[in-house]
């Protein structure tokens, strides 16, 4: 006799080649075209075409998922060690651009691992490997290093959220920016006025990775006055 109020112990089409991998890329693409608030365990399923229940064998809860994409994100971003062949400033650089690239490429991810450290998985903290390193071979003490480091990271996150708000290439700053400091009293800030006023609407004009090359560069200039004073 069949009981037809149990499901058979065959699993459902998809089950079979389930893993930890394909459940994350799935999560990705949900992530990427929808947002983080899309992703639920239950939707998941639904793409991948199984029973919700056989995703915990593979991942416990979306805050796993989470911190799984994380991983997933950031494991490509693990730089070889170029060793003294580079400058230390030059592979300084070169983890912050690849730091920023891995955010940009996945902005959702990006908001969610910038906002909640549960989903800051091991392999996001091995990716400070490069920083740390490029730091000690511009000769900073241990401290300095720390503080450097931390400095390089708050600047990618903020220009990261930045960035992600606005999902182009440019940001159109200047009529508003204009529009606002003409309006204000003769007296009420001279030197913005003079200066914005004479960038004008073309000088005003704003791109994302000139942005953030001058802003890495700036940073780098004091990193590197800071170790000549040792």
């Amino acid at each position: 006799m069949v009981n037809v109020g149990k499901r058979s112990g065959r699993p459902r089409a998809g089950e079979e080649r389930l893993s930890r991998e394909a459940i994350l890329t799935a999560a990705l693409q949900i992530v990427d075209d929808e947002g983080i608030d899309a992703l639920t365990m239950r939707r998941l399923a639904a793409t991948l075409k199984v029973n919700p229940m056989s995703l915990y064998h593979h991942l416990p809860n979306k805050a796993a998922v989470l911190a799984g994409l994380a991983e997933l994100v950031f494991a490509g971003l693990e730089l070889p060690d170029p060793g003294d062949t580079v400058p230390w400033d030059e592979q300084l650089k070169e983890a912050a651009r690849a730091y920023r690239n891995g955010l940009r490429q996945h902005p959702n991810l990006a908001l969610q691992v910038l906002s909640d450290t549960s989903a800051v998985s091991d392999v996001v903290v091995v990716t400070m490997e490069p920083f740390y390193r490029a730091l000690d071979r511009a000769g900073l003490k241990p401290r300095q290093i720390f503080e450097a480091a931390n400095t390089l990271i708050d600047f990618i996150h903020g220009f990261s959220l930045g960035e992600a708000s606005v999902r182009s290439e440019t940001f159109e700053l200047a009529p508003d920016l204009l529009a606002r400091v003409r309006a204000l009293p003769a007296d009420k800030a001279p030197t913005l006025t003079r200066i914005v006023g004479g960038l004008g609407a073309e000088g005003l004009a704003y791109d994302f990775d000139s942005g953030f090359e001058s802003g890495l560069s700036t940073l780098t200039a004091g990193i590197a006055a800071t170790a000549r004073r040792r």
